[in-house]
């Protein structure tokens, strides 16, 4: 049996020890011990809070992303909230030293977070904040979005307040540009109120 096959097996066998979790929308996930969790379904919003009560977005997990406390060496507290229903499985660090292909795997998932990131850091740094914003929803299109028959539907249905406190802005210049948004054609609201993004 060739070693791809054998970590194969075993992975299965300790994801049967260790079940899928599922929280629901707005629920907590605990990010205070040194484990890693990897989403399977669903997208997680990662924060810190700071001292002064200020949260800062510092971006979103879906499908196949990884996130947990591992390399916070911060004293700020780390959050991760759902904000859909999401499946996620913990693993714990002896888990990641007992599988080094498990181990690389999530690496590569950390590293590509990082860079989501930064690219994060680079549009709050975009002085006009309707660039700001086409550049957020652009960021959102292809890490939560989903096609649908005119365009591609964000799967998390994000509030005014959320998308403003995301590029540091105000609730009402995002009404007023997701506004000029619509009258352009550019983005609608569907019938759930999820953002799709036509021609942006």
């Amino acid at each position: 049996m060739n070693q791809k096959l054998k970590f194969n097996l075993s992975l299965e066998r300790k994801e049967e020890e260790r079940p899928l979790q599922l929280y629901e929308k707005g629920d907590e996930i605990s990010v205070l011990d040194s484990g890693v969790w990897q989403v399977y379904r669903g997208v997680v919003q990662l924060s810190r809070v700071q001292q002064s009560g200020d949260e800062i977005i510092l971006g979103w997990v879906a499908a196949n992303g990884t996130f947990g406390n591992c390399f916070n060496s911060s004293p700020v507290p780390y959050r991760a909230v759902a904000l859909s229903d999401v499946y996620a499985r913990r693993y714990s660090p002896q888990d990641i030293a007992r599988y080094p292909l498990l181990a690389r795997q999530l690496l590569a998932q950390f590293s590509d977070r990082l860079i989501k990131a930064e690219q994060l850091l680079v549009i709050i740094a975009v002085r006009l904040v309707e660039d700001r914003l086409r550049q957020f929803l652009l960021m959102l299109k292809q890490e939560i979005g989903h096609n649908v028959s005119d365009g591609v539907r964000l799967q998390v249905r994000f509030t005014h307040q959320q998308l403003a406190e995301a590029i540091c802005t105000t609730r009402v210049t995002i009404t007023r540009i997701l506004g000029d948004f619509q009258n352009k054609n550019l983005i609608y609201m569907d019938s759930e109120r999820h953002i799709v993004i036509t021609n942006l």
